[in-house]
């Protein structure tokens, strides 16, 4: 087994809806060895009140104070795990302030991190994700898959190289070690997604282990900040409004990009070879300079989404001109 406390980091803006049932799934945890780390984000309702009474309670959760302002919940995150790493974390947990914990939860993820472990060796990059079920506002089942009932079932095979073309694995079922935040961290201003970042860096350069179980309840509600939805909700939303569906396809389209071109510099030859091929087709493919030869690559690559809709937005999204914030180095 993986010894020493999980640190669990916990990123907050008004999540006082929810906040108090979230903690108390973490509390239930039938592994007790843990820490939990939270970094409020200005929040103006009771999220802080409820952190500080919770803080109160138990000495294992702490609250990060800085002067950094405002992040948003991306960096919010980074910040996280840059104190976990500088705090001597051997594993860490993301987890969302709006949903409730199986039991299991981090039982299975330190038990899974171990097996990993015992095949890669010591100082490698290693990530687990479970499987997550749908809960709504009032806590009432929705669905007992996330991956099935999104259509990502390829996700429950492992991370493949659509992880380059799409972030289909929610951060609230993340967990890792050591070497993955000294290997991820500090990540460069072009990275906006922290959860992406960490499975890519992972996958490219180490280990990924997947839990083919749901051991989160992901709550979908209309404050969440990403949440998820149905296929046929998704085909839906695409047909009432396909500019907007468009701008989004367009936009993940290009973060791909900057993150293959973060993972070279940061990763190099240190990746696996094949990932280290797929990156270079990535950047100077997919993120060539003609939008032909991007259209070739897109719809027939070997770098694709998961879902012949997904796949037809991916190559709407690689005719048209890159938006300016790709362009960033």
């Amino acid at each position: 087994m993986v010894d020493g406390p999980v640190h669990v980091l916990m990123a907050t803006f008004e999540g006082a809806s929810y906040l108090g049932e979230q903690i108390d799934s973490l509390l239930r945890q039938s592994d007790q060895d843990w820490l939990l780390l939270v970094r409020d984000d200005g929040s103006g309702d009771a999220t802080r009140d409820i952190l500080a009474d919770a803080a109160a309670r138990d000495s294992r959760i702490h609250r990060l104070d800085d002067e950094l302002g405002r992040l948003g919940s991306a960096r919010s995150f980074m910040v996280l795990m840059q104190h976990a790493q500088a705090s001597g974390a051997q594993t860490f947990a993301l987890c969302d302030q709006d949903d409730v914990w199986h039991p299991e939860r981090l039982a299975r993820q330190r038990q899974r991190l171990a097996e990993l472990s015992a095949v890669a060796g010591g100082g490698v990059p290693l990530l687990t994700y479970s499987d997550l079920s749908w809960i709504g506002a009032d806590g009432r089942a929705l669905a007992d898959s996330h991956f099935r009932r999104a259509g990502l079932h390829a996700a429950l095979d492992g991370a493949g190289h659509w992880l380059f073309a799409m972030n289909a694995v929610p951060g609230c079922a993340m967990g890792g070690n050591r070497a993955l935040l000294e290997r991820a961290l500090p990540a460069p201003p072009t990275v906006m997604h922290h959860d992406w970042w960490l499975l890519l860096v992972a996958a490219a350069c180490g280990r990924v282990g997947v839990i083919d179980e749901p051991l989160v309840g992901y709550r979908q509600h209309d404050a969440n900040l990403i949440g998820a939805a149905a296929l046929p909700q998704r085909l839906a939303a695409a047909l009432c409004a396909p500019g907007d569906a468009l701008v989004s396809g367009r936009r993940v389209y290009w973060q791909g990009v900057a993150l293959a071109r973060a993972l070279e510099r940061c990763a190099g030859k240190s990746m696996h070879p094949g990932w280290h091929a797929m990156c270079q087709h990535v950047i100077h493919e997919l993120g060539g300079a003609s939008a032909a030869r991007r259209a070739v690559a897109a719809s027939r690559g070997p770098v694709r989404r998961i879902g012949l809709w997904r796949n037809l937005l991916m190559l709407a999204a690689a005719v048209s001109a890159p938006p300016a914030e790709s362009l960033l180095e």
